[in-house]
């Protein structure tokens, strides 16, 4: 097992058939990470494992992919839930440079077996599906990822200085996207289109873009529509890409000030690049703007000027059919 390597280098063992992390930690999670550096940098792939984790409905451990040595890495675990009971929680996680991120939850109780229970991890691109299948059900999340897709190592980690037994380690790399429960053809969408915007132009979208889709009946995802008081903001914006079949960032001079509009289109810009179509990103580029306030990854993109009614009557018809 040289091909491991402890980041902490006291927090785990390895041989033959077993890798076993115990105590140690740093932070205010006491968190711990191992790598495989034999199959080296994997941007696209899967790694699953059979993992026995001692005291499960209040420590956490799991999975990470696009791992470096430097505590950046995206990770699929268990972790306690805020209710008490016996249960734990399924999450996906961020660290960069030591900095942790929660950025996903599922609110299932997820029940794990006494002994091992076996999690996986695939990620294409922006999109991470995490599965944790035990004796009795199978729990899954699936999350498109608000941060731009990087190589990296895949590997274990824990939290709270738990134990964790782990065997069967699998790791692949993959060049296409991994399956999807439903194909795009028999897939519906809920909304024709995402709106992606920076908060400073809302108001134009509201008088001037909102009333076109209307009088078209175009369906449209906006987050003053979809988005009330104490809603969780993230998980909504999760779900309305999920539910779009594309993705319009309103080009702007306000638009490169936004880092969430960024995230909302990039997920879907970095799948595009990687060959997955299921969602397209069409930029809208509105009155307010100039050829260096576009983004660098957007400049290519075939878009459509909100100034030129010719082209905006163009892109209705091509919304509808």
């Amino acid at each position: 097992m040289r091909t491991w390597r402890d980041i902490n280098k006291d927090s785990w063992t390895f041989t033959k058939k077993l890798i076993v992390g115990y105590g140690g930690g740093i932070g205010v999670y006491k968190t711990s990470y191992a790598i495989n550096q034999e199959s080296g940098f994997i941007l696209n792939g899967k790694i699953s494992a059979d993992l026995n984790i001692s005291n499960r409905h209040s420590t956490g451990a799991g999975l990470i992919c696009r791992a470096d040595n430097l505590w950046t890495f995206l990770a699929f675990h268990t972790a306690p839930s805020a209710k008490e009971g016996d249960f734990t929680s399924a999450r996906i996680s961020l660290f960069k440079q030591g900095m942790f991120s929660e950025i996903f939850a599922s609110t299932e109780e997820v029940h794990l077996d006494e002994r091992f229970n076996q999690f996986s991890l695939e990620f294409f691109s922006g999109k991470v599906r995490g599965e944790i299948k035990t004796s009795q059900k199978i729990y899954e999340l699936t999350y498109t990822c608000p941060h731009i897709a990087f190589p990296g190592y895949v590997g274990l980690v824990k939290f709270y200085g738990t134990g964790v037994s782990v065997k069967n380690v699998r790791i692949e790399k993959t060049e296409l996207p991994f399956e999807e429960k439903y194909s795009l053809k028999m897939k519906k969408f809920e909304y024709d289109i995402f709106i992606c915007h920076s908060s400073k132009d809302k108001p134009f979208i509201i008088d001037k873009i909102i009333p076109v889709f209307q009088q078209q009946g175009i369906t449209y995802w906006f987050d003053a529509e979809q988005i009330t008081y104490g809603d969780p903001i993230t998980q909504k914006i999760e779900e309305g890409l999920q539910k779009s079949k594309y993705v319009m960032p309103c080009l702007s001079e306000n638009l490169k000030q936004s880092s969430w509009t960024r995230g909302e289109y990039s997920a879907i810009l970095n799948a595009e690049f990687s060959g997955n179509s299921e969602r397209v990103t069409i930029p809208l580029k509105l009155e307010n703007c100039e050829d260096n306030d576009i983004p660098l990854l957007l400049r290519d993109k075939k878009r459509v000027d909100y100034s030129n009614q010719v082209e905006l009557a163009e892109f209705m018809k091509f919304l509808k059919s």
